[in-house]
């Protein structure tokens, strides 16, 4: 019977050994479910952040986009309403004919300051050509004059102003230049030529 008992003892210190071992030999199983977890959790992390770095993206594009199809609606409308702001530079130009009543050119006079105060809200401005060397990306040549009194290329006269949208040409001004006079012998050559 000692040896039943020394053969259960040893049964059972053989099974809490191997218990034991399981214990041991358990955390090393659950470690690579554990390095998946963390890999995958690592993985899912930069997904976010790539679409989080994403969503800031479209959103600084669309904000851009809004802002330009803003600006060119705005330019659109703008550039219409010149037009009558040049009709009515026109008019108050012109002599006032006779028998009219002053008080109604007063009026258009209003309505012209009232339309050139719209533009300027948003940010339109025109700007002085005359006396400045022709720009083509700011000036229209429409016509020339001979001049000995400025260099040629120099801007005369303005036909239709020109106007400027946050330091950007909006409208080239149409301008009348200088060129430099044709003296005789300059004639008598292209004559015998």
């Amino acid at each position: 019977m000692v040896n039943d008992k020394n053969g259960e003892e040893s049964q059972e210190e053989e099974s809490i050994d191997s218990e034991l071992d399981a214990e041991v030999e358990e955390p090393l199983v659950f470690e690579e479910p554990l390095d998946a977890a963390i890999r995958e959790r690592d993985e899912l992390k930069a997904l976010v952040q790539r679409v989080q770095a994403d969503f800031v993206n479209y959103r600084n594009r669309v904000a851009i986009e809004r802002d330009e199809i803003r600006r060119n609606s705005t330019e659109r409308l703008s550039l219409k309403v010149l037009e009558a702001v040049d009709q009515f530079d026109t008019a108050l130009e012109s002599e006032r004919p006779v028998g009219i009543d002053d008080s109604w050119f007063d009026g258009f006079l209003g309505i012209h300051r009232s339309l050139l105060r719209v533009l300027s809200s948003e940010g339109i401005e025109p700007f002085e050509s005359v006396g400045e060397v022709f720009d083509p990306r700011k000036h229209e040549a429409l016509l020339t004059a001979e001049s000995a009194d400025v260099p040629a290329s120099t801007v005369l006269a303005v036909l239709r102003k020109g106007y400027m949208m946050n330091d950007e040409v909006m409208r080239a001004a149409q301008v009348q230049i200088s060129t430099s006079p044709i003296e005789e012998s300059d004639l008598e050559e292209e004559s015998d030529g």
